[in-house]
């Protein structure tokens, strides 16, 4: 790998860091406050070909991959777009042209693609389920195949703007658990027009991304042209595996570049707050903690370069791209603790913003992927260490 940064990217970075810009952080204020979708912003990166990074040029993208990605999604949530902001192109280039792209049909890619570019078609992904949570293998969605169409019964949970969403990313059973021997058999992905095929939305009161707005997603009986399947039948758990290395790696950027935003904010109230006739931050107490979670965000950085390089290799990402993620959400939640701290009363305060960063930034230590299921993953397939669980449908022997 070479560290030398490249002069396009450093012309991406700059150039996607002059786009976000226009949009201070005062108006990310008015839109967590009033929960209203960043429709402005969006509109912006459609118009300036951002939304386009990862679709082949022969459907009016840039052709990139996730290495630009991850660069354009850091530097988005880097210069002040912050959670919301990062997780809009993150959702729109790892739930929507990338595995669009990568296992669509002609028929999804030619849907699909074109609409992604242009800024048409807004991206949910329905994965986490009330009694399931994120155990891919107890989901209990259903897909019937029934004359050439599916239909759906179930219920997703925390599905950001999936009332808003053009489409859907939806992981369904197209077999029951007891009529598989390996329960990572008989799982599907759709993509679900949402214009085509109705769901139902009830909103989730929440903390965190408000401008973007989490949901409740009934599927009552709705029906799917067998067209709408990404990849093979019952075969899903392979590309979502891929869909999650995805995800990890743009969520870590999320994290980290907002991160940097806010500790950006800390060091800079460091040193212009004098308190007993001397600035803050010329207290260890102060100035200590914001070197160390500098030196987390630089570790979380290089841990992304190398997923991303990885994954651009056609390399297995897994154990670099939840390593990045631990490790960014770390030094994310660290950050905006600090910077309320930093701060002191101030840091309560809606005008100051840190409150705001310090809601979003503690989501990424609880998901998409917890730190508990990140060293799991660690413990058994880096370090060989036995397995901590059982199948849940094993019988316990008393």
């Amino acid at each position: 790998m070479d560290f030398n940064e490249s002069d396009e990217h450093a012309l991406l970075r700059k150039e996607i860091a002059d786009l976000v810009r226009q949009f201070p952080r005062e108006y990310w204020r008015k839109k967590d406050v009033s929960e209203e979708f960043p429709q402005e912003y969006w509109d912006a990166l459609a118009s300036h070909g951002w939304l386009g990074l990862l679709v082949p040029e022969e459907y009016g993208g840039a052709g990139l991959n996730m290495y630009e990605a991850h660069l354009a999604i850091y530097e988005a949530s880097r210069n002040g777009a912050g959670v919301p902001g990062g997780d809009l192109l993150m959702r729109t280039y790892m739930f929507g042209s990338y595995p669009i792209r990568q296992f669509g049909s002609a028929y999804l890619k030619e849907k699909w693609l074109p609409r992604i570019a242009e800024g048409r078609a807004l991206f949910s992904i329905g994965h986490t389920e009330p009694v399931a949570g994120v155990n891919t293998f107890d989901i209990e969605t259903y897909a019937e195949r029934r004359a050439g169409e599916y239909v759906i019964n179930g219920q997703k949970i925390w599905m950001t703007l999936a009332h808003r969403a053009d489409a859907i990313l939806l992981v369904a059973r197209t077999k029951r658990k007891e009529e598989v021997a390996n329960k990572s058999d008989g799982l599907t992905l759709f993509v679900i027009d949402t214009r085509e095929s109705k769901i139902r939305t009830a909103k989730l009161p929440a903390s965190v991304m408000r401008p973007l707005g989490e949901n409740v997603v009934y599927f009552e009986d709705v029906r799917v042209p067998e067209e709408n399947v990404l990849g093979e039948v019952d075969k899903g758990w392979r590309y979502l595996t891929s869909v999650f290395n995805a995800e990890r790696l743009g969520t870590a950027s999320v994290a980290a570049g907002a991160a940097e935003y806010v500790l950006d904010l800390a060091v800079e109230y460091a040193k212009t707050r004098s308190v007993f006739g001397r600035p803050i931050g010329s207290n260890q107490a102060v100035s200590f903690p914001l070197a160390e979670i500098k030196i987390y965000l630089e570790a979380a950085k290089l841990m992304l370069q190398k997923a991303a390089w990885r994954f651009d290799r056609g390399e297995d990402p897994s154990v670099e791209g939840n390593m990045a993620a631990y490790i960014a959400a770390e030094a994310a939640w660290r950050a905006a603790d600090q910077a309320v701290q930093t701060f002191g009363g101030l840091g309560f305060s809606v005008e100051m913003d840190v409150e705001r960063y310090y809601r979003d930034l503690r989501l990424f230590r609880t998901a998409p992927v917890p730190k508990e299921m990140v060293f799991n993953f660690i413990s058994r397939r880096v370090l060989g260490l036995p397995r901590t669980f059982r199948d849940s449908r094993a019988r316990i022997q008393l």
